[in-house]
């Protein structure tokens, strides 16, 4: 009954996912019990072979299609547009490399002004402010979200394929993030 009681939660919690103290606290379980039946679940939809799966993204859990229905979603979705601008996706690698660092960190490693990618990357839940630095003006730092994670399959941060310092950063940047954008624009798109 438990497993159901979870996959239950899981399922209604859509984009957002459900984090194991949220079912913690909803079902009123013990915490070791519902690690136990995640596993199981996610089990489950491993061995009945389903277009769905239970995906663990930092302490949130979701359900979502496997990433081999990707371009069937797309069709449906029928997302033609790139929802990052260049621009953004330079200061999304950025932040996510050198978490946390503040707009003008960001700006020095860009060379341009990166206010209005930092702004659309905010809206978009890619990125947050971690606090603030104590300097004049006590301008924020930025680190990657949750979201950010999820959009690229990661469960931590740590995931990040490795930099080449033989390689320029932006050269690096394009080769790890170009084969995930369509990834991430289907996750921003249904939240």
């Amino acid at each position: 009954m438990l497993i159901k009681k979870i996959e239950a939660l899981i399922y209604i919690s859509g984009d957002l996912g459900v984090s194991v103290k949220e079912l913690e606290k909803l079902i009123d379980a013990p915490k070791a019990a519902i690690r136990e039946n995640l596993i199981k679940l996610q089990e489950e939809y491993q061995k009945y072979d389903s277009a769905l799966e239970i995906i663990q993204n930092g302490d949130i859990f979701q359900l979502v299609t496997k990433i081999e229905y990707n371009d069937l979603i797309q069709k449906y979705v029928k997302t033609d547009e790139n929802l990052l601008s260049q621009a953004a996706l330079e200061t999304l690698t950025i932040i996510a490399y050198k978490q946390p660092l503040t707009r003008v960190m960001v700006d020095d490693v860009r060379g341009i002004n990166s206010s209005v990618s930092i702004r659309n990357l905010l809206n978009l839940g890619l990125i947050k402010e971690s606090g603030k630095v104590d300097e004049p003006g006590m301008p924020s730092l930025y680190r990657t979200t949750d979201l950010f994670l999820k959009a690229f399959g990661l469960n931590n941060i740590k995931q990040l394929p490795e930099l080449n310092e033989s390689e320029s950063f932006n050269q690096q940047k394009e080769e790890i993030f170009n084969h995930n954008i369509g990834l991430l624009e289907n996750e921003v798109n249904n939240e």
